[in-house]
């Protein structure tokens, strides 16, 4: 039985429209705008990747010995390596980089990170194909797109099933960008996107303990797109309707589908302008207490003397970086409301330094008065807004309070290229040199310009 939703009368089979949108995407559709936008989110990805070979060193060996253990063709380099490896396995390791910090770009709507698997997939394929730097932005906006739309269509009922968007809508956009580099027609576009949809996989789970291994679901996704695209350019059919069957992905992860935002102005208006870039080493649902108390730290003169501190936000912050109140682990700080407020209150910032765990002690007085309310006004996903009002009451019973409903880093509130080479620089410090910087940050501005892409090290 034919599946889709009705729009206008009509019965419109989602996959198919979304095909037709990959096929006849042209560079030359995306507005100056989108290009600029696309070049800094590949200079933040690169950021992210240099961050999470930092911080994330225990769980990059292991996967990097497991990996080059399996040996294979030799196609394609992966972040910082000359070493060539089989294209999959190098998009793999690249997404497990681009993750590790959690400092990728991500969606408010869609709930989830784009970047970490999407750029690492075409970066990586772009290799093998002797692709240019047209083909390579164009792909990136099909793999934000097809992201975008299918994970904020879905929520919020694709995270309280527990369900994580970036490996699980991480797949299809993967494969949708792989089939649109590749060439392929929209058969072969929509048979990708099918067999990406039947291997999604990631939960949200991750995100609450064992969060070194969290990178493993952008991953997945990264490589489930590349090989999927592979298999069907040999001439192998998938599955129809993989999206809107009553067996398909939508059912399998949501409850309900809000089609507007699926299909309204597809081709016209690109999500990757409605995308956000983190300033801070830390789960997006903690970056609204973080500009909080960073405003609320120049009108309070002794923070010893603070009694209490309530924050009124969101329930998805607090089901997903509110569970843990002191950390026990590095990887616990990224994912805890309560100590990235109480660093940046006590230090001033919150970057890579302050994941170290041993500055927990210093901290546990000032958790301690921290109390997450839960407050839905502080959500609204159809403007972006995910924020918080922070109320901070002093011992003699003055209080401050601050709200920030959009957090640094959203469209409406953007990193320029300046804070993005600021971002590259903490990051990248101690593994590039500042000339090698230079040429990487002088590579992605031009990179529609460039002939061939033939390696993801762009700092050459």
């Amino acid at each position: 039985m034919e599946q889709g939703i009705v729009k206008e009368g009509k019965l419109v089979h989602i996959t198919q429209t979304l095909s037709e949108f990959v096929y006849e995407l042209k560079y030359e559709d995306l507005p100056y705008e989108v290009v600029l936008t696309t070049q800094k989110y590949i200079l933040d990805y690169y950021a992210a990747c240099f961050a999470g070979m930092k911080v994330n060193k225990n769980f990059n060996e292991a996967v990097l010995d497991v990996v080059l253990d399996m040996g294979g063709k030799q196609e394609c380099d992966f972040i910082l390596s000359d070493r060539r490896i089989p294209c999959a396995n190098a998009a793999f390791l690249s997404a497990c980089y681009a993750h590790g910090a959690d400092m990728d770009d991500g969606n408010s709507k869609a709930m989830g990170h784009i970047g970490a698997h999407v750029i690492s997939t075409v970066m990586t394929l772009a290799q093998v194909l002797h692709s240019d730097g047209k083909q390579v932005v164009t792909a990136i906006n099909v793999g934000y797109d097809i992201y975008n739309r299918i994970a904020a269509a879905l929520q919020p009922g694709l995270v309280r099933r527990g369900f994580h968007s970036t490996g699980t809508v991480g797949a299809i956009a993967c494969g949708a960008a792989c089939a649109k580099l590749m060439g392929m027609d929209v058969q072969g576009i929509y048979y990708t996107m099918a067999l990406c949809a039947i291997q999604a996989s990631g939960l949200i789970l991750i995100a609450e303990s064992g969060q070194c291994c969290k990178p493993i679901n952008p991953a997945n996704a990264a490589k489930t797109g590349i090989m999927s695209a592979r298999i069907i350019e040999k001439g192998i059919e998938s599955s129809w309707y993989p999206l809107e069957s009553s067996k398909g992905f939508f059912h399998a992860m949501s409850d309900e589908v809000d089609e507007e935002i699926l299909l309204k102005d597809l081709g016209k208006t690109f999500t990757i302008c409605e995308s956000y870039m983190k300033p801070y080493p830390s789960c997006r649902h903690t970056h609204c207490g973080i500009d909080c108390v960073l405003a609320l730290r120049e009108k309070i003169a002794a923070i010893d003397e603070i009694e209490s501190i309530k924050v009124y936000i969101y329930g998805n912050a607090i089901r997903i970086a509110g569970q843990i109140i002191e950390p026990k682990t590095s990887d616990d700080t990224k994912f805890s409301i309560h100590y990235s407020m109480a660093a940046a209150l006590v230090r001033g910032h919150f970057n890579l330094s302050d994941l170290d765990i041993s500055g927990v002690e210093q901290l546990r007085p000032l958790i301690g008065k921290i109390e997450l309310i839960e407050d839905e006004s502080m959500e609204d996903r159809s403007c972006g807004v995910r924020g918080c009002r922070t109320v901070i009451r002093m011992s003699d019973g003055t209080e401050y309070e601050e709200m920030v409903r959009i957090p640094y880093g959203d469209a409406t509130n953007p990193m320029g290229i300046e804070d993005l080479c600021k971002k590259l620089n903490d990051c990248a410090d101690g593994i590039l040199s500042q000339q090698q910087q230079d040429v990487l940050v002088k590579n992605i501005l031009g990179i529609e310009q460039m002939h061939k892409i033939d390696t993801i090290n762009l700092y050459k």
